[in-house]
């Protein structure tokens, strides 16, 4: 029987475990997290990436790319309608790649599908912050 409760925490533990899994460099237990059809797309709204292990080489071939030196989120905000919910946060990050040093700010959308007991991601969009330069 799906669990009915309406509680954002169960999703913001999910983000959380996301976030770990991909900063402390095991983007492989990612998977248990996201849906099979999982898309991400860019800001333009292109798809990056469909499906699992798409989606879980991304964060491979980024944390084989760079070096992430800080990485802070803030402001998250999770809403529950039945088995689907919606977060937004913003983040902050500083990291490394081909010897340039990055920062970047911006929001990160993730949406859940609830099926049983678990929810899974389903969609990501990452949106950068509007460049001051």
């Amino acid at each position: 029987m799906p669990n009915t409760k309406k509680d954002p925490e169960e999703v913001r533990e999910l983000l959380q475990k996301i976030t770990d899994a991909w900063t402390r460099g095991d983007p492989d237990d990612l998977a248990e997290y996201f849906h099979e059809e999982l898309v991400i797309l860019s800001p333009d709204l292109q798809r990056m990436g469909k499906g699992k292990a798409a989606c879980v080489q991304s964060y491979k071939d980024f944390m084989a790319q760079a070096v992430v030196h800080e990485y802070k989120e803030r402001d998250h905000k999770i809403d529950v309608w039945g088995n689907t919910a919606v977060s937004t946060y913003a983040f902050d990050i500083t990291y490394e790649m081909d010897g340039q040093t990055f920062r970047e700010s911006g929001h990160d959308m993730f949406v859940f599908n609830q099926e049983g007991e678990k929810w899974l991601a389903v969609w990501r969009m990452v949106i950068p912050a509007a460049s001051n330069e």
